[in-house]
């Protein structure tokens, strides 16, 4: 990712309050891929000492959101229409990375596949995510902003 590719992501991710309260990071962004890194905190776990599970499920989120974002055309928004997640393992104490990619883009709807991983590559979750396609009237903007 160029450092205008990375700051770019950034104010789009930075921009969003849920996503600055969690800690979210652009890592990398591409039309259709795009990857999060959640840096570890001892505020997202649950009681048993590990990660929460919806903090998990969010990180997903957030970057399949922004995947399929990256495809859309100016005067196009999406919105999460339904996800599924299945969880695989727990995190205790590391950071995680949600990798996200776009497997179709129709004209009402976009499916997004993500994958969120510890940084030592440890699989923790898999995503499966539709999201639905709005029309954005633009007036004197660029429908992105």
């Amino acid at each position: 990712m160029t450092d205008k590719e990375r700051n770019a992501l950034y104010a789009k991710v930075s921009g969003s309050s849920f996503g600055d309260l969690l800690g979210f990071e652009p890592v990398e962004s591409q039309p259709g891929h795009v990857k999060l890194r959640l840096p570890f905190s001892e505020k997202l776990l649950q009681s048993l000492g590990r990660v929460h599970g919806g903090v998990i499920f969010s990180l997903a989120d957030h970057a399949s959101g922004w995947a399929a974002f990256s495809t859309l055309d100016k005067d196009e928004r999406c919105a999460t229409l339904e996800m599924k997640i299945n969880y695989i393992a727990a995190v205790h104490t590391e950071d995680c990375i949600a990798e996200a990619k776009v497997v179709h883009k129709g004209r009402t709807s976009i499916v997004v596949e993500s994958e969120v991983k510890t940084v030592n590559d440890k699989l923790i979750a898999r995503t499966l995510a539709t999201f639905i396609v709005l029309k954005h009237r633009v007036e004197g903007g660029t429908g992105r902003d």
